[in-house]
Parts: C-alpha cells; structure tokens; sequence
C-alpha cells in the first residue's frame, strides 16, 4: 500500500495531458481541482508539524468516544475508560439540560411518576 506524504504531495501537471485524452476540459478541471485540495492540504500539515505545541494523536484518538473505551479497556486501562465515559456521560447530560424537548419530556415524567393523586 502506498502512504501519502502530505509534506511532499504530488501535483499534476495540465499540461502534460495527451493529446488524444477523451474529455480534456473535465481532466484540466479536476487536476486543477486536486492541486488546490494538495495544496491546502500541505499548508496545513506544514503548519502542524512546524508549531511546537503539536501532541501527536494515535489511533484511539480518532474513534467515538464508545469504541475507544472499550478499546482502552481491552488494552488493559480500565481506569482511562471509566474516566472517558464519566467525562462524557456529564457532557450528555450537560447538553440535555439545553434541550426544549428533552426537557419537557422530563418535567412530563416528573409530573406524572411523582405527583400524588389529591384525596
């Protein structure tokens, strides 16, 4: 498998089209296209890798916050998966307490589960 060097992208040549190339206007375009999304791309990794404050993430770090508990768990640190899911449990909740609907079907449930019938 090819890796991809953002630092060293390759760019396409226009010019360098053949002739007899069926559709030409569409491959100038999509060259074009794709030396832009290159080069924007080489701005911002030479940005990463040129700022001193950059921490290099792994691969957990890219999954949902689920999967990769579960997967700090497999790897044997429990105590980094409860403390994931405990900051993110309090993030949900936090969110929840903005949510018009959420609430409302909140209140419905306190209303109807803890009122007491008058006698």
């Amino acid at each position: 498998m090819k890796h991809i060097d953002f630092l060293n992208p390759e760019y396409y040549d226009v010019n360098g089209i053949h002739p007899d190339a069926p559709n030409k206007p569409l491959l100038r375009e999509l060259f074009a296209r794709m030396n832009d999304q290159n080069e924007r791309l080489w701005m911002f990794f030479t940005e990463l890798a040129e700022d001193p404050e950059h921490k290099k993430f792994g691969y957990a770090e890219i999954m949902h916050w689920k999967a990769r508990a579960n997967y700090h768990r497999s790897q044997g640190n429990a105590r980094k998966a409860a403390r994931l899911e405990k900051r993110m449990a309090l993030e949900e909740a936090k969110s929840a307490d903005h949510d018009e609907k959420f609430m409302d079907g909140y209140k419905e449930f306190l209303a109807s589960e803890f009122d007491l019938p008058q006698s």
